[in-house]
């Protein structure tokens, strides 16, 4: 049993900055190990505008922040 605790190693907290960073920049980059699906979506919502497309990717990022946790 665990007791909700989360272990995050320095190395763990860059990848989440500069994937934080990448959603500012360039966020179909960001989502690039999320699939091809997830990928082309942020694209086409990037070439809406870059506001759409930061927001997804952001989106996306934050929900796979439970990556982190442990089961």
């Amino acid at each position: 049993m665990s007791n909700g605790d989360v272990e995050v190693t320095g190395n763990d907290l860059l990848v989440m900055i500069i994937r934080y960073l990448l959603c500012l920049v360039f966020p179909p980059l960001a989502v690039f190990d999320k699939g091809c699906g997830t990928m082309l979506l942020v694209f086409l919502f990037t070439l809406f505008g870059w506001l759409p497309g930061t927001i997804l990717a952001f989106l996306i990022c934050l929900k796979d922040r439970n990556y982190f946790r442990k089961s």
